[in-house]
């Protein structure tokens, strides 16, 4: 008999694959932070936010 390399199993988790998606997420996330900044930042009134720095 031949041995057999041991195969995977579905529940095995796959760190590489579990890796691309949390990088994309932030990415995501990232980009819609930006976006909302650059170009919505006049649907928002934060002036108030002026006087916490001061």
């Amino acid at each position: 008999m031949a041995d057999k390399a041991p195969s995977r199993s579905p529940s095995t988790p796959r760190f590489g694959r579990l890796l691309v998606v949390c990088v994309l997420a932030v990415l995501f996330c990232g980009l819609l932070v930006w976006l909302m900044g650059d170009r919505f930042a006049e649907c928002c009134d934060l002036s108030w936010l002026d006087r916490l720095s001061h």
